[in-house]
């Protein structure tokens, strides 16, 4: 089976959060992380804190997951209008 890579996650909140919903959806995906502490977090800061890699044949699925989770994201973090 062949992966597309889906997105570089920023830390691990955002990794559980986008994990959880795609497993809640059954989409078959990996997380790798680039958290290696022989080099003291060096790979984190050029990469970011990881990958979420889908199967191809879910990568519609999983797109839709991910504009459903920035469009939450984005109105949770827009400062309120008086």
């Amino acid at each position: 089976m062949t992966y597309t890579k889906l997105r570089t996650v920023q830390n691990r909140f955002e990794a559980e959060l986008l994990s959880d919903a795609l497993k809640y959806h059954g989409v078959d995906f990996y997380l790798r992380t680039f958290e290696d502490t022989a080099y003291d977090g060096l790979f984190v800061a050029q990469e970011g804190w990881g990958v979420i890699w889908v199967a191809t044949p879910d990568l519609e699925i999983a797109q839709d997951i991910l504009q459903t989770f920035d469009e939450a994201y984005a109105q949770a973090a827009a400062p309120e209008e008086s």
